[in-house]
């Protein structure tokens, strides 16, 4: 993946909800284009305290070469069991 396909969602007007796919299986929504920090590398990821509130609990690092897709947004953050 590169920085210029995830960018291109964060500046899609009006914004939509998307997800973001690595490869270790796990899946992170995001629902405001403020959730992500894009660094030529990775994308920073927000994690929300609660739906409705501005408040990030955590910030989970994604390397581009680690995400495999964005599409629909995942209902929840979740984790591949082994």
């Amino acid at each position: 993946m590169n920085v210029q396909e995830v960018e291109k969602l964060l500046t899609t007007r009006p914004f939509e909800p998307f997800g973001i796919y690595l490869s270790d299986g796990s899946a992170y929504p995001v629902t405001h284009r403020g959730q992500v920090i894009l660094t030529p590398r990775a994308a920073h990821v927000g994690i929300r305290s609660s739906r409705d509130g501005p408040v990030m609990r955590d910030v989970v690092i994604c390397a581009l070469v680690h995400i495999t897709r964005l599409g629909p947004a995942p209902k929840s953050t979740r984790k591949r069991r082994k």
